[in-house]
């Protein structure tokens, strides 16, 4: 398999997990793609006898297959599981703000959410889904998760995700641009009702212990209740979280944990008990 064939597959795999359960047909797994019929059909052949790919015999739509959720569970034994080492900062955000947090990756030019939890606020704002993909500089974390990136690099994403922004009608990358150099400016991303109207959404990035940004925190709320003055206590309450989470990061990646909280909560529990005995 050359370079340019694994990146193919790569990008199709992408393609079907943005789908979910519901999977994708072959045309439509060209279109998104951007590749010749014959192409996707050879690597979605190769992919299916690898159990990475499936085919539902109903309606012969193409799904992630059993293998790759095999490959997830070796993975997070030997990485920090991060959706597990936030939980307990998501849900603290979420009661703090009394609305929607969000927890998203980067994932080549997307950003994924991993995690919502929601607030005791009457009025939620799901802007998403846990499992929605969407381009890099679009929502909160995903401005977060861009601004954060050298500017070569965020320039080289801004530029490859240009051609896709046809399935977000009246979202320029024109306003991209200016969403994440503003973020750049303030230390923290807003959106401002830019993917759903009447909406607002804040986040801040989260790093790893080589200062790089793997992940975004962040709330949403319908505007009228995120007005301007109330951002900087928001704001506040993210940076604080965001700090738990990359100190547990740095307990994963330094040995004192494997990735399970469980070990990072034993560690620290070990820690104050130490201290009090003092």
């Amino acid at each position: 398999m050359t370079t340019q064939t694994l990146e193919r597959a790569i990008g199709l795999i992408r393609i079907l997990a943005s789908a979910g359960a519901d999977g994708r047909r072959l045309v439509e797994l060209q279109q998104a793609s951007g590749l010749t019929k014959p192409t996707v059909h050879r690597i979605l052949d190769t992919l299916k006898r690898e159990g990475v790919v499936e085919q539902m015999d109903e309606t012969r739509r193409y799904r992630l297959g059993q293998e790759l959720a095999v490959l997830g569970w070796s993975a997070s034994r030997t990485v920090y599981d991060l959706k597990e080492l936030a939980a307990e900062e998501m849900l603290a955000v979420a009661a703090k703000t009394g609305d929607t947090s969000f927890l998203a990756i980067r994932s080549g030019l997307e950003s994924v959410c991993i995690d919502r939890q929601t607030g005791d606020y009457p009025v939620k704002a799901f802007t998403v889904e846990v499992g929605t993909r969407r381009p890099l500089g679009i929502g909160a974390t995903g401005v977060a998760l861009l601004a954060a990136l050298p500017p070569e690099e965020c320039a080289s994403v801004l530029d490859s995700i240009q051609g896709g922004l046809g399935r977000f009608p009246g979202l320029t990358i024109r306003q991209i641009r200016e969403t994440v150099e503003r973020a750049r400016t303030t230390g923290y991303a807003l959106s401002d009702g830019l993917m759903l109207k009447g909406v607002r959404g804040v986040a801040v990035v989260i790093r790893n212990t080589l200062d790089r940004p793997i992940a975004a925190i962040g709330t949403a709320a319908i505007s009228d209740r995120m007005r301007n003055a109330r951002i900087p206590e928001i704001i506040k309450i993210l940076r604080m979280h965001a700090s738990h989470i990359q100190q547990r990061i740095a307990a994963a990646e330094s040995g004192t944990g494997t990735g399970s909280v469980r070990q990072f909560r034993g560690a620290s529990a070990k820690a104050k008990g130490s201290s009090r005995s003092k």
